[in-house]
């Protein structure tokens, strides 16, 4: 079978291109056929497939005038260059089937319709709530925001859901007024999601697709070599992007209430780095060290090396690969109980949950998992197994190429 992977970015940037790569090595080692479309990036993996890759913008660069805003809003509402290079590149590899995931903003849905036309089975990867909502992670200033719920695209405006910007909600309510009237996502065949959780609200939101629950796929060997050299030393980690919803700060003030010799390490980068910086400075937190992004080896030995993992969301986090990787290492997570965190992990079994935002509870477990280290194999034991169980590539893979043939 000839699949062809669909994603905005062609490099390790999130959850969603983990799971597009983890899907391609997994589709080439069972003998198909794999090619990518996506954007160009100077980070891009090499692939013969990137001369058909497209122009993406950055939309956070200062210096882009008036007349390249205006341009690249209407990318983001229609990409007549997505469009086309996807038709020259079906013309070349003519897939079976393809398989989307993240595509709007970059690739916007233009090239759902191209695949129509093309009589090409597609299933679409739901890695957050886009097409729910304008606002992408359902998180406005501080807390969870459904206000668009259902079908009230308008609320976005007029709640500034962008960004706190009238302007930009402007153009993602906008986005999904149009991208709905157009009936884009309507042509799709299947939709898979990687937790319950995110069915449940798009339902609640009054989605009518049905959404096929697949978990995303993970390999425990990826990180057997470094955990068998890996120091534990006592340390705390956090892992992941530095942005608001995912209650960094919870995690830094309730560490700062602890009297504990052991280190508080923040892995990472994001826009709300210089103001975590700014609590450790003025909150005079000792013991936190931010070490900057890692990837491959070097993350395994901070993931291998930590007497716990710290995932302190307070947005409807989907299904976290942070979460699922440190339960395959066999290590505490320690998570908010909220979206799919709740799937993966269950409380005092396979990790330990409190209430997002609960900064006091949040320091308690904390202060348990350190003081009581006699639990720390069983509970690593019950998560890795936990996970062996439930992302199995080999399950993944049977029931992806099901869903495949469902699609066609």
């Amino acid at each position: 079978m000839k699949i062809l992977l669909i994603n905005n970015y062609h490099y390790f940037r999130g959850g969603s291109e983990r799971a597009y790569f983890d899907t391609a090595e997994i589709l080439t080692r069972h003998g198909h056929e794999v090619a990518f479309f996506s954007t160009k990036n100077p980070n891009n993996l090499p692939t013969p497939w990137s001369k058909y890759f497209v122009y993406a913008p950055d939309f956070t660069d200062p210096s882009i005038g008036w007349l390249e805003k205006i341009k690249i809003i209407f990318r983001i509402f229609y990409n007549f260059e997505a469009k086309n290079n996807l038709e020259k590149l079906i013309k070349e590899f003519r897939p079976d089937v393809a398989h989307l995931h993240n595509i709007y903003h970059h690739l916007s849905p233009s090239i759902i319709g191209v695949l129509k036309k093309n009589k090409i089975p597609t299933v679409l990867t739901l890695h957050d709530y886009k097409l729910i909502s304008p606002n992408y992670n359902l998180f406005l200033r501080g807390d969870v925001w459904e206000g668009s719920k259902p079908d009230k695209y308008w609320r976005c405006l007029t709640d500034r859901c962008l960004k706190d910007s009238y302007a930009k909600s402007f153009v993602a309510t906008s986005e999904s007024y149009l991208h709905q009237w157009l009936g884009f996502y309507g042509k799709i065949n299947n939709f898979i999601s990687p937790s319950l959780f995110l069915i449940k609200k798009f339902k609640e939101f009054g989605f009518k697709k049905e959404i096929i629950y697949l978990p995303n796929p993970f390999s425990p060997e990826e990180i057997t070599a470094v955990a068998a050299g890996a120091e534990n030393e006592k340390r705390l980690l956090y892992y992941g992007r530095l942005s608001e919803e995912k209650g960094i700060d919870d995690l830094l003030r309730a560490y700062a209430r602890l009297q504990t010799e052991t280190k508080l390490r923040i892995v990472g980068t994001g826009p709300e780095e210089a103001e975590l910086k700014n609590i450790v400075a003025s909150e005079k937190i000792a013991k936190v060290e931010f070490v900057g992004y890692k990837t491959g080896e070097d993350l395994w030995r901070e993931v291998r090396g930590a007497e716990a993992i710290v995932i302190p969301s307070r947005w409807y986090e989907n299904a976290p690969y942070g979460a699922i990787e440190a339960m395959a290492a066999g290590k505490i997570v320690i998570a908010s109980a909220i979206g799919g965190l709740t799937e993966l992990i269950s409380d005092q079994e396979t990790g330990f949950l409190f209430a997002p935002g609960n900064i006091q509870q949040l320091s308690d477990i904390l202060e348990y998992v350190l003081l009581n280290p006699g639990f720390k194999v069983s509970i690593g034991a019950r998560a890795a197994e936990a996970v062996k169980e439930k992302n199995d590539p080999e399950k993944y893979y049977q029931n992806l190429i099901n869903i495949y043939k469902k699609s066609a």
